[in-house]
């Protein structure tokens, strides 16, 4: 095989990595980079959305930042919370959702927690 053959093969799988890391949806920074498995995942995800929004801080601010953080904010008519942000994430065979539910008190949140889950084909 020539050399130039091989610079097109490289230059081509390189070129294919790249498409394919495009594919992939990026986690909400206040998602990204949990540990272990999916339950270490999730109970991290949780403390740091209690963290970062505790019971008592504003709710302007909680949805403020989760709009710029790309989160769909909705009522939540699954559970007793009031309201309910969702980001979801599709790469190649997984999909992750992360899941923020609050409730609301004098515009101040009164009870929060946050859920994530990984479905892998």
């Amino acid at each position: 095989m020539s050399v130039d053959a091989l610079k097109h093969y490289r230059l081509s799988g390189i070129l294919t990595v790249v498409l394919l890391s495009a594919c992939a949806d990026s986690p909400p920074a206040i998602g990204s980079h949990l540990p272990g498995s999916f339950s270490e995942a999730s109970d991290a995800f949780d403390a740091r959305v209690k963290a970062r929004f505790p019971v008592g801080s504003d709710e302007t601010a909680l949805r403020a930042e989760l709009a710029r953080e790309k989160f769909v904010v909705s009522t939540d008519k699954d559970s007793a919370s009031d309201f309910a942000a969702r980001y979801h994430a599709d790469e190649l065979v997984c999909g992750a959702s992360w899941v923020i539910r609050w409730s609301v008190a004098e515009a101040k949140v009164a009870a929060i927690g946050g859920t994530y889950r990984e479905v892998c084909l």
